[in-house]
């Protein structure tokens, strides 16, 4: 069975989803390219400190996407597997551009680079119809094999910071990585699991929160879903961290579940990023004893808002059972929304304990003080268990 873990290293402003940019406040004195090792041990490069990271680690493939401040997306990528077979470079060269590559791309040349890798040129289409210049970086080390894959930006300074990322690119054979097809190199642009939304804010008390939501988009319900968020200096130390896990029973297919993250004493003066951790190797998504969950497809519910005179966020509703089947205790979440789409707050509240049978409402109410912005919308969600 595989394990998945995904990562996020990110500055502390900022908002967005997927590799979320994170523009650094104030800018450090320093962006003098710093050491970054993958969590696995497999690959290292040296990167701008105020670059925000998106790390996939599996057990038979590791990748890492690097996006730097001000873009949306990531313009470089790399992509780790050690191969099950023997092969030549340019097998896995022809086998990786023809059959495994995802994106719509036209190579225009390639040619052998002096430390044993090759370079692809090319011209991918993105999904609004233009056209972007591609370098894709392939290298052999013993028997793994590292896919390297470059936007080319237009701004110089860009261009500069990025070759110096590709030029430092170091393999260490000696990691442990579980042998793989070269097809498991098609799995590095999709996850399960999406953070998205992600805000970090303070209250006026002092409170440090790190709010977003996780989005699923596995086939099957994932349960009790851990996550970690751990405050580091520039240089990646470690000085703050909170445990929980995402709100709600599961996130099921194609849904989303909030999460909000506390620090009590606040934000350690010399935190400048996080490193948040989805996953780990003792949670297995694929084995649960969980009952089924059922949510909008045997409840509705109706829900309205109003603000309190001390600020709270006051936020009532009523469940109804409207299937054929019992319900127990159902689970109500909120997920609150800024302007931007910024998840500013969140919070979960039992509906009732025991069975709501068909047919039966019950009422339901979410106060909510400590916010980290100006609301403009929420989503509630119910669930609950099949009592069979």
């Amino acid at each position: 069975m595989r394990y998945t873990i995904l990562l996020l290293i990110l500055l502390l402003t900022g908002c967005g989803q997927g590799a979320v940019v994170f523009a650094p406040t104030p800018i450090p004195p320093d962006l003098s390219p710093i050491r970054y090792t993958h969590p696995s041990g497999v690959f290292s490069v040296r990167v701008p400190p105020d670059w925000a990271v998106y790390t996939q680690h599996r057990t038979d493939l590791v990748s890492a996407h690097f996006t730097p401040p001000g873009e949306i997306t990531p313009i470089i990528g790399i992509a780790v597997i050690k191969l099950n077979t023997t092969m030549d470079i340019l097998s896995i060269i022809n086998t990786y551009q023809q059959q495994i590559r995802q994106d719509r791309y036209r190579e225009q040349d390639r040619q052998a680079v002096g430390d044993g890798s090759w370079r692809l040129s090319g011209l991918r289409i993105t999904i609004g119809g233009l056209a972007e210049q591609i370098n894709t970086f392939i290298q052999q080390t013993e028997n793994f094999v590292s896919v390297l894959e470059v936007v080319v930006p237009d701004d110089p300074n860009l261009q500069a910071q990025a070759e110096i990322l590709i030029n430092t690119l170091d393999i260490n054979p000696s990691a442990t990585l579980e042998p793989s097809p070269l097809s498991t190199l098609g799995f590095v642009t999709s996850s399960d699991l999406q953070v998205e939304n992600i805000h970090a804010w303070t209250t006026p008390q002092g409170v440090y929160f790190v709010t977003g939501e996780i989005a699923n988009y596995s086939s099957q319900p994932l349960f009790d879903i851990p996550i970690r968020l751990e405050l580091q200096t520039l240089d990646g130390q470690g000085i703050a961290e909170a445990l929980d896990t995402v709100m709600g029973y599961a996130i099921l297919p194609g849904e989303f579940a909030p999460f909000s993250l506390r620090f009590g004493q606040g934000q350690p003066p010399n935190t400048t990023r996080y490193l948040f951790t989805l996953g780990n190797y003792s949670w297995n998504p694929a084995e649960t004893n969980a009952p089924r969950i059922i949510g909008a497809d045997g409840m509705t519910w109706t829900d309205s808002s109003s603000i309190a005179d001390d600020g709270t966020l006051v936020i009532e509703g009523v469940v109804t059972n409207t299937g054929d089947e019992p319900v127990r205790d159902p689970l109500a979440t909120v997920t609150v929304f800024d302007a931007s789409q910024n998840v500013i707050a969140a919070a979960f509240t039992p509906v009732m304990q025991g069975i709501l049978a068909p047919d039966e409402s019950v009422n339901f109410v979410f106060r909510i003080q400590e916010i980290g912005g100006t609301p403009t919308n929420y989503i509630v969600n119910v669930q609950g268990f099949a009592t069979n």
